[in-house]
């Protein structure tokens, strides 16, 4: 008689039918679903390192080993303490059943009472058991992993004085203890048995690597065979199911949507279609650039890093794509993550890289746009079936027999999305692979499987850059090849992703130094790569046309007097200044002048759909194929520096770093065009917010530090060159050269202020850092498990908190913005009453898209303001939570004058918001009367 057969894996009382499943049967779902999973979803680039790491030459044996943790998982069930532990969707009748079952399977006393049942959770008495049978504790932490927190050695040595949790009692002759433990000898032998090992001693050492990676592929096909819509329970009166091994195929195929992706080699796929790769994936002949960087892969024997540096526009992002086909051929990666500096530029992207996917194969492959608001991009939910409901789109959602390019909502899960095998998004995706939270592994096993691109690496600051380089150096640990992308990078940014990734790889400090010291700074365009264990340069690209901008230095405030001076001949103005404020002030005094036709405004502080359709004007305007006017003045914030491939005659830019003024020239003069008037036939730059004493205005000190203002304005030059000057010019404001200046006593006070924020950032961001030593000799690396590896106290739990772990921004309050309409309200820029229709889908969703965030300046008493709108909506807006696109949101109705009050008598000041579609959103701070 098999004991286990009498043991439950699962039970659930559904009114007055009970259903369970027998131990014994879940864990032969796991096993058969694990290695299906093994088969058809696991990369072979993954399979072949796992098999190096265990010294194992053929995929079948290592195979065999994730089969065997598959049967065993759940060995920690096979304990008194899982088996008479009551769940909340249980019942005393329930109980009463299943501990009939344990006294025919010859348990004598089931009712005993434990002391202290929750120090022992069952994944934790897996390990404890398997280490007493003879198991190393590379295996044995696995089991103790795969519900997502490893183990920690302060639990693992206390399990000793808990033993009657595990056995019923802690006397070793008594009948039952003898029982239990025969019922964990018998699953143990059956798993060996089943996988072709005849004892422990059979099974081969797993490194850290393969432990973290096949935890996470553990937790993967638990979860699967878990879902009761795969894998039904049976009737309390059955003992087992009517098909035990056909099950789990019939399970994935409900499940499985797409196809590996197994990629060709570039030359194949060029000698067979006799075309060029970027002809045949984007339409056009590429760039010499472009040819070169691909050709850099190519070349390649051991592809790790790759830092492409070069001017805005140049295509970067078809190049990286490209470069993702290759080095996925080359390293035997199954997908790609490509991760952006935010939700906006995420979306812009999505659909080039959907229209890049649909020809890379014809094979089916499951995309993922991964983003707190993902699920309103039209262009994502068109794809997912049961993410979309707007019924407008359905003409989309037909299935076709050759749609390539689809959504499986497997992944829809905030644990589960990084695993999908395309996934475009924020970089937080990214940044949480080294932050430490439950079901970490679960992200490792997802970046494992992936050619790694990000965009615009500039763009991160000190706090990110501590989660970016942790991340870089687990895809070195992993030998994940990894694309960074820049238009411009300080030279030292560029040498920390290098070091970052090699010391994941287990180099030398020392050796990576040395290494680095040989490197150029300046040369732009520029490819730093790493080939194995050497880092190369590539330096030598020819430059197809050269621009110089002409730069005049403003050291007075009059923007004004210089806008009517510019608009007097025709053209598109561009100014971009640093706050929001000074944008909308100069965006009235202009309107006054020059009338509300003639100015165009955009920043963060508009209504996200109102932004969107104001970007979509702007390149409609004086986009590369835009309906462009004779005059324009086009004011706008850093929102103008990223992602708008839009082209002004002239520009006036606030004083800011370095690279981001680059950006922004990026945007003057970008298209080649004939018809320019003659007045900006040359193009020219106006730099204004100078000081000679470096006294800057405190909005762009508050966003910028004055210390890499001051920098930026002491190397500016009077004309700049691109793209000879721009890594020159970004080297030098980044680097610790002195200034020769007269007073530096203001400049040295920017600069200890720059370095105290910069350790405080630093400190900040270690507090949840995952930041492990990574063992690459024989010795230590045979002694590493997952055991401890999140041991700290500071591991988040939550994913809400763990996304916003990641940046270090201000606490900000996001809304939804609606206007008042009669007895109701609607959405700015309709007339309609929607209120009586929330409950209707696609009314939800529109009134979901139209979000907007509170200034920064009411962050004084967030949780206040927080409370006072919670309190507004439970009157006004209490439907919200009964929508599902509205749940959880704030939403605000401003009244028939675009006003809203926040006020509350526990808020120390009364907080006016005005929304205006010309100018966005301003605010108005009132003290209260005492």
């Amino acid at each position: 008689m098999d004991i286990n057969n009498f043991l439950r894996a699962k039970k659930r009382a559904d009114g007055p039918v009970y259903k369970w499943l027998p131990l014994n049967q879940h864990l032969l779902d796991t096993r058969n679903v694990g290695a299906i999973l093994w088969d058809n979803w696991l990369s072979q680039g993954q399979k072949l390192r796992i098999s190096e790491d265990l010294s194992v030459f053929d995929f079948e044996d290592s195979k065999k080993v994730f089969m065997f943790l598959c049967q065993i998982h759940d060995l920690g069930k096979a304990t008194y303490n899982f088996q008479t532990t009551k769940n909340w969707n249980s019942t005393e009748e329930l109980e009463s059943i299943l501990r009939e079952k344990l006294h025919r399977a010859g348990f004598k006393d089931t009712d005993r009472e434990l002391a202290c049942p929750r120090k022992s959770p069952h994944a934790l008495e897996g390990e404890i058991i398997l280490r007493k049978a003879g198991f190393g504790p590379d295996i044995a932490s696995i089991i103790g992993a795969h519900h997502g927190k490893p183990a920690q050695s302060n639990e693992l040595s206390k399990q000793v004085s808990y033993l009657s949790n595990y056995y019923g009692s802690e006397d070793p002759s008594d009948p039952d203890y003898i029982l239990w433990q025969k019922a964990q000898r018998e699953l143990i032998a059956r798993a060996l048995r089943d996988n072709g090992f005849k004892s422990p001693e059979d099974l081969p050492h797993l490194g850290k690597a393969s432990q973290i990676i096949l935890s996470a592929l553990l937790i993967m096909a638990d979860w699967l065979a878990s879902n009761e819509e795969y894998f039904p329970l049976i009737g309390l009166d059955e003992n087992s199911v009517a098909n035990p091994d056909e099950r789990a195929f019939i399970a994935y195929e409900k499940w499985e949507k797409s196809d590996l992706w197994e990629p060709s080699s570039i030359e194949d796929i060029e000698n067979e279609t006799d075309k060029d790769i970027f002809e045949l994936r984007f339409g056009f002949s590429p760039r010499d650039e472009q040819v070169i960087f691909k050709k850099i892969i190519e070349a390649c024997e051991e592809p790790g890093i790759f830092i492409y540096e070069a001017p805005m526009g140049s295509g970067k992002t078809e190049a990286a794509l490209v470069g993702v086909e290759e080095l996925a051929y080359k390293t035997s990666r199954s997908g790609m993550f490509f991760g952006l500096p935010s939700q906006a530029s995420s979306n812009a992207i999505f659909p080039r890289i959907e229209k890049w996917l649909e020809k890379v194969d014809g094979d089916r492959h499951s995309i993922r746009l991964s983003h707190g608001k993902a699920a309103l991009n039209y262009d994502f939910s068109s794809l997912a079936s049961n993410v979309n409901i707007d019924e407008n789109t359905g003409k989309k959602n037909e299935k076709k027999e050759n749609q390539t390019v689809l959504v499986n909502e497997w992944f829809a899960g905030r644990k589960t999305s990084s695993m999908d095998d395309f996934v475009i998004g924020t970089v937080d995706q990214f940044l949480l692979m080294s932050l430490k939270q439950k079901h970490l592994a679960l992200r490792h096993l997802g970046f494992d499987k992936k050619v790694v691109v990000i965009d615009e690496i500039h763009a991160y600051d000190v706090y990110m850059d501590q989660y970016l380089k942790e991340s870089i150096r687990w895809l070195g640990y992993y030998g994940v090849p990894v694309i960074l992308l820049s238009a411009t990078l300080p030279a030292d940014k560029r040498e920390a992703m290098v070091d970052a990734y090699l010391k994941g790889r287990g180099i030398k400090t020392k050796e990576i130094t040395s290494s680095l010291n040989n490197l150029k700074k300046d040369p732009y365009p520029l490819i730093t790569y790493t080939d194995g264990d050497e880092i190369h340069q590539y330096e030598d690209f020819p430059i197809r046309q050269r621009k110089n901008i002409a730069i005049s230095k403003i050291y007075n405030e009059d923007l004004l007097g210089l806008i009517k001076d510019l608009a007097k001949d025709e053209g598109i103005i561009g100014i971009v200044v640093n706050t929001v404020k000074k944008a909308q002030n100069l965006a009235r005094e202009c309107v006054e002048v020059f009338g509300e036709e003639r100015v165009e405004l955009i920043h963060s502080g508009f209504i996200a759909t109102e932004r969107a359709k104001k970007e979509v004007q702007l390149l409609g305007m004086i986009g590369k194929k835009g309906n462009r006017p004779k005059s324009k003045i086009i004011i706008g914030t850093q929102v103008i520096e990223q992602s708008l491939d839009i082209d002004f005659d002239v520009l006036i830019t606030d004083l800011a770093p370095m690279d981001l003024m680059i950006q922004r020239i990026g945007r003057l003069h970008r298209h080649d065009r004939d018809d320019r008037s003659e007045a900006y036939k040359d193009p020219r730059v106006y730099v204004s917010g100078l000081n000679e004493d470096f006294e800057f205005d405190p909005g762009s000190l508050a966003v910028y530090g004055g210390y890499i203002l001051a920098r930026s304005q002491y190397y500016l030059p009077e004309k700049l060159t691109i793209p000879d000057d721009i890594s020159r010019l970004v080297q030098e404001v980044y680097s610790d050269e002195d200034l020769d200046i007269d007073n530096k006593k203001r400049y040295e006070d920017y600069k200890e202020e720059k370095e105290n924020l910069r350790e405080k950032k630093k400190a900040k961001a270690k507090t949840f850092l995952l930041q492990q030593k990574i063992c690459k000799t024989q010795k230590k690396h045979n002694k590493e498990t997952m055991d401890d590896w999140l041991n700290e106290d500071a591991i988040l739990e939550t994913e809400e908190k763990a996304r916003a772990q990641v940046r270090d921004s201000d606490d900000s309050i996001e809304v939804i913005a609606l206007k008042k309409r009669g007895a109701g309200f609607g959405i700015f820029g309709e007339d309609k009453d929607l209120s009586k229709s929330i409950s209707n889908p696609n009314i939800g969703r529109l009134i979901a898209q139209s979000t907007l965030k509170i200034p920064k300046a009411f962050t004084y008493e967030i949780d206040k303001i927080i409370e006072a709108l919670e309190d507004y909506n439970r009157v006004y807006l209490r439907d919200f939570q009964d929508q599902a696109w509205l749940k959880g949101s704030l939403g605000i109705i401003f009244d028939e004058n675009n006003e809203f009050i926040i006020t509350s008598d526990k808020l120390n000041k009364i907080y006016k918001l005005k929304y205006e579609e010309k100018y966005g959103l301003s605010y108005e701070i009132i003290k209260k009367e005492v």
